[in-house]
């Protein structure tokens, strides 16, 4: 639309009666007129609508991540297992659901010098009270982040369905900020539950002969030597930083060993840690330095297969 307080002077009729076009000066001065006209009402468009553009993305981010964790729990690997035999998948307490993001370091079982001399008072202290606990403090304000997930989740059902609120890509194209934070600190905060209830001061050494978990062994490994060899080659050989872990399937039942980096957690694969081994530095270095494999020596003699044929129980209980 042409303004017309900037046609100063009429324009000269043609023959047809229709005014001749803008000369090529006037043109120019037209196109100047109509761009600053625009530009000065987008400027204060954007000036009264970004404030509230924000806040209300900031909001529609939350209540997205809230809508996609239930969605997810229907898709997510964990699902058929979940509804076809109301599988539990916190394998070690606390099982409870914190909707505030209120997560707390479960405290150790035993004596912090319990161990030695497998692993050291200093090792022990440092690795719950500094490591354990700062994944756990993490993973509350990634929680809050996320507005505490649905609220109706444990930890471990979170988890599993992680993977597709982290395909989903945020506004900057990169997903959730917060989404991932979980991914690191709520895997350290599972893994450390884990890694922690399954030691002991007076440790059962094997399982029970003819137990459940005993028969699960056998079948998928053979023998409990050949698991431990696969599950001490499996330590051994992570890359860097990261676990290895004794992990069932729910959907065929079946046990396997498998290796995750850093602080991944099987649970995003739809499958339930049964057993680890943090084979972090900050696990072993005080004590025995570089040496991992004396570590996963020393560890076997301290894990207590009584606590897992217990979590076994648990998550295979219908």
């Amino acid at each position: 639309l042409r303004p017309p307080e900037i046609e100063t002077e009429p324009r000269r009729l043609r023959a047809d009666g229709r005014k001749h076009p803008l000369t090529h000066p006037q043109a120019r001065t037209h196109a100047r007129t109509l761009a600053a006209a625009a530009r000065d009402s987008s400027e204060q468009k954007r000036e009264t609508t970004f404030p509230l553009e924000m806040a209300m993305t900031q909001k529609v981010l939350a209540a997205v991540l809230v809508a996609m964790v239930g969605l997810a729990k229907a898709d997510s690997p964990m699902g058929e297992a979940t509804e076809a035999s109301n599988v539990t998948m916190c394998a070690y307490e606390p099982c409870d659901i914190q909707a505030a993001a209120d997560y707390t370091v479960p405290p150790l079982p035993y004596p912090y010098d319990s161990l030695e001399p497998e692993i050291d008072n200093q090792t022990m202290t440092f690795h719950h009270d500094r490591h354990f606990a700062g994944y756990t403090k993490k993973m509350n304000k990634a929680l809050a982040d996320m507005a505490g997930m649905d609220g109706t989740s444990t930890v471990e059902e979170m988890m599993s369905t992680l993977p597709t609120v982290l395909a989903t890509a945020g506004p900057s194209g990169e997903p959730d900020a917060s989404a991932t934070a979980f991914r690191k600190n709520g895997g350290g905060y599972l893994n450390h539950k884990m890694y922690f209830a399954t030691m002991s001061p007076e440790p059962q050494s094997e399982p029970t002969p003819g137990s459940p978990l005993a028969q699960a062994i056998d079948t998928s490994f053979g023998s409990w030597a050949d698991f431990q060899e696969e599950m001490t080659n499996a330590a051994a050989t992570v890359f860097g930083s990261g676990w290895a872990f004794l992990v069932l399937d729910p959907v065929t039942g079946e046990l396997s060993v498998i290796q995750k980096p850093n602080q991944d957690s099987p649970y995003m694969d739809g499958l339930i840690p049964l057993l680890g081994i943090d084979v972090w530095e900050h696990a072993y270095y005080l004590l025995r330095g570089p040496d991992r494999g004396d570590y996963i020596s020393a560890w076997w003699d301290v894990v207590d297969l009584a606590k897992v044929e217990e979590a076994f129980a648990r998550v295979t209980a219908s």
